[in-house]
């Protein structure tokens, strides 16, 4: 995934943050708000909805303006796809998997620490929510959720994010207590969902089915 960048040129299209993708010397359109990120990550994690289906829902998420993107692609617009959900939201689909190697796995999840996410931005930043999901790419919400565990304000997003991260204090015959107390905090905060891969586990027939949706644009 890019890093958030301060020369990056965002763009707003109906009301919502899209990118001017640069693919092989022209630029393609794309919504790359927080909101639509987390759209897709659902999509591909539904798993009453076919290949077919979710690839002609990603196309209606993703693009403005489906018809120039397909022109744009010259028909093939899977490569495209691979290359811009890695880079605008860290989504591995390709075939072979071959950012596998960057792979870590996750120390929040959108979901389960949504109400720490939203008292978060709102207490350090004052920014609301509802707003910034749709006005804010997704690669740049990352950036302000990082900095808040860098931040001296004590919120509670970095509270869960110290309790997953950090080691347990080394145990001494005086801290029995405070061992307890961070063995119970951590347990708290603990993920309750499998994260294997998670987002990043994209079945085979979704790709091939980008492909097919693609060529049907033509």
């Amino acid at each position: 995934m890019r890093k958030s960048s301060l020369t990056s040129k965002p763009k707003r299209i109906n009301g919502q943050c899209a990118i001017a993708y640069a693919w092989r010397g022209k630029t393609i359109d794309i919504f790359n708000s927080a909101l639509t990120a987390m759209l897709v990550i659902e999509l591909f994690a539904d798993e009453e909805l076919d290949g077919a289906e979710k690839s002609a829902l990603l196309v209606q998420m993703l693009f403005p303006h489906p018809e120039q993107a397909f022109e744009a692609c010259d028909g093939d617009i899977t490569e495209f796809l691979c290359n811009a959900l890695w880079d605008e939201f860290g989504l591995d689909i390709t075939a072979d998997k071959i950012h596998e190697s960057e792979y870590q796995p996750p120390i929040f999840d959108f979901d389960e620490d949504a109400a720490r996410i939203k008292a978060s931005l709102l207490q350090c930043y004052g920014i609301n929510w509802d707003d910034a999901a749709q006005t804010t790419s997704y690669v740049d919400l990352c950036a302000l959720l990082g900095s808040l565990t860098e931040s001296g304000e004590a919120t509670p997003f970095k509270q869960a994010i110290y309790f997953r991260t950090a080691k347990p204090p080394k145990a001494t015959k005086y801290n029995r207590q405070e061992r307890e107390a961070f063995s119970d905090a951590q347990k708290h905060y603990a993920l309750t969902k499998h994260h294997a891969q998670s987002a990043n586990d994209v079945s085979a027939d979704m790709f091939a089915a980008a492909k097919r949706a693609a060529q049907r644009g033509q």
